[in-house]
This record gives C-alpha cells, sequence and structure tokens, in this order.
C-alpha cells in the first residue's frame, strides 16, 4: 500500500502546523502584517506630538494665542462682531 509510513506522517504534520493550526502560517503573516501597521501608525502619532509640542512652545506668546483663538475658535473681544464666509 503505502511504503513509507515516516514520509506521510511528516507531511501530514507538516500540512497541519502550515495550515490547520490556530497559528498557521497565514495567522502569524496577518499579524505581521499589522504589527507593520502599528508601527506605523505610531510614528505618524510621534511625528504629530512633535508638532503640537512646537505649537504649544509658540502659543506661550500672548499675542500668538490670542491670533490662534481668534482663527480657530472664533473667539472675539467684547466689542468686536464677526462674520464668518463660507464658499462650499
Amino acid at each position: 500500500m503505502l511504503k513509507n509510513k515516516y514520509l506521510i506522517s511528516t507531511s501530514i504534520l507538516v500540512l497541519y502546523v502550515l495550515i490547520l493550526h490556530e497559528t498557521d502560517i497565514f495567522a502569524i503573516k496577518n499579524k505581521r502584517d499589522r504589527i507593520a501597521d502599528l508601527k506605523e501608525q505610531i510614528e505618524i502619532k510621534r511625528d504629530q506630538i512633535e508638532d503640537l509640542k512646537v505649537s504649544l512652545n509658540e502659543l506661550e506668546d500672548p499675542r500668538a494665542l490670542e491670533k490662534y483663538a481668534r482663527e480657530e475658535h472664533l473667539f472675539k473681544k467684547d466689542d468686536e462682531d464677526i462674520f464668518v464666509f463660507s464658499f462650499e
């Protein structure tokens, strides 16, 4: 019938480990891809943190803080009126 039972059992074991087991080769590849994506997101977040630190240091100046508040959050002084033009 089958001449080499060791070759057959080894091939079945390899097939099980590579494809059928819960930590098969596809799951390992998916996890590595996910790790790579997360590392990329970490680098993006670190860059954003550095940009925010620079912006925060710039906002220590009262004039820069007032400019930011007026432009980004539409703050105004008591005797001023604000008109917002939207071109959408």
